[in-house]
């Protein structure tokens, strides 16, 4: 029996296409849109059943809950970087010279921040291993707080198998960004982030031409990290070149809401079409296992950020998010969204994935002498 995307492919021959690229382009185009509204009015639905960046979580929840039902949505996982880039450029301008010096001044506790955070994925790993028959290779960069692709790659120099690794990353991505402005919401101490929040009403919003000038600054550098292939090269590069503007007082101000909308459609939608049928088929028992390895990271990840704010005395939410296991760009956008420090959250994040990604090779290897190579 035909699996639902056999049959579209089928049916997608079978029509008389267009010819030329014009027609692959036209119906790559629309499927694009179609995901995108449907998206869209997820994040619509979250909104008025009032979820925290009920953009991102509607729009992620509504195409993953159709790829697992099985229906075709369009895979559009290369929009990620236009969300990064889109998000990098309307944090950049909260970076000011007081923040940059503050980010320098707590860079060890930022480091050994990254390094706690392998440290739990580590031991995530070792539960892996207890759930699902994988080699410690395997189980090591599934665990990892790092990125799908980045972690893929790793596994083909390391001779990982990556079908596992991209599933489970997958899936912490997903939960991690699903669950995690939920928690920050109930960590959030009102006042401060009420606080902020209404110094960024306040303050003024930028024009559209400001806007399109830093859209401009934010792909050049977004481009030139792309072009020597550093990780999250669109959210790096833009966030960089837009806080250097920022710091410079060239731009001040804040972008307007609906780029936030945007940002978190695109990068909820872009994570939630990953998800497809078989995860919940052949690709059962790796699922299942997420579901317990996920978990045990964020509440390890809580226990820490509260070690953190007690003793850098900052926001629990703000320090949940600075050493959550998720993406640069959604903890970031979230903490955006809900008036934290997205500066400070985005010092923490950077400096973490900059650290697994560079040392995964390095740490695997570690790893399974530590442990062994048999599951």
């Amino acid at each position: 029996m035909s699996s639902p995307d056999e049959t579209a492919t089928k049916v997608a021959n079978a029509a008389p296409a267009p010819a030329g690229w014009a027609g692959s382009a036209l119906r790559t185009g629309l499927a694009l849109i179609a995901t995108f509204a449907i998206g869209l009015a997820g994040g619509h639905v979250a909104r008025l059943l009032h979820f925290p960046l009920p953009y991102m979580t509607g729009a992620l929840l509504t195409t993953a809950a159709l790829g697992l039902a099985g229906v075709p949505v369009r895979s559009v996982w290369q929009a990620r970087a236009a969300g990064q880039f889109v998000t990098g450029t309307a944090i950049g301008t909260s970076f000011t010279p007081a923040l940059l010096l503050t980010i320098l001044t707590l860079l060890p506790m930022l480091v050994l921040g990254a390094a706690i955070s392998v440290a739990i994925g580590a031991a995530g790993a070792l539960i892996l291993m207890r759930l699902v028959k994988v080699d410690s290779r395997t189980a090591f960069l599934a665990a990892m707080p790092g990125g799908v692709i980045e972690m893929a790659n790793v596994a083909q120099r390391v001779g990982a198998d990556p079908l596992p690794i991209m599933v489970l990353q997958t899936m912490r991505v997903g939960l991690s960004v699903t669950v995690a402005p939920f928690l920050a919401t109930l960590l959030a101490e009102h006042g401060t982030a009420q606080e902020i929040a209404r110094a960024e009403v306040m303050s003024d919003v930028m024009s559209w031409l400001t806007i399109a000038m830093l859209m401009a600054a934010s792909f050049a550098g977004g481009f030139a990290l792309w072009l020597i292939r550093l990780p999250n090269c669109w959210f790096l590069g833009s966030i960089v070149t837009v806080a250097i503007i920022g710091a410079l007082g060239v731009a001040e101000g804040r972008v307007p809401d609906v780029i936030l909308v945007l940002a978190q459609v695109i990068i909820g939608v872009s994570i939630g079409t990953q998800y497809r049928h078989e995860f919940l088929t052949r690709l059962l028992r790796l699922l299942l296992s997420s579901l317990v390895t996920v978990p045990f990271a964020l509440a390890a990840t809580g226990v820490i950020a509260v070690v953190y704010a007690l003793l850098l005395t900052l926001p629990v939410p703000t320090m949940f998010l600075a050493l959550a296991p998720a993406g640069i760009a959604e903890m970031a956008l979230t903490g955006k969204v809900l008036g934290l420090d997205a500066a400070l959250i985005t010092g923490f994040q950077v400096v973490r994935i900059l650290m697994v990604t560079l040392g995964a090779a390095a740490a695997c290897r570690l790893f399974e002498r530590l442990v062994g190579r048999s599951p």
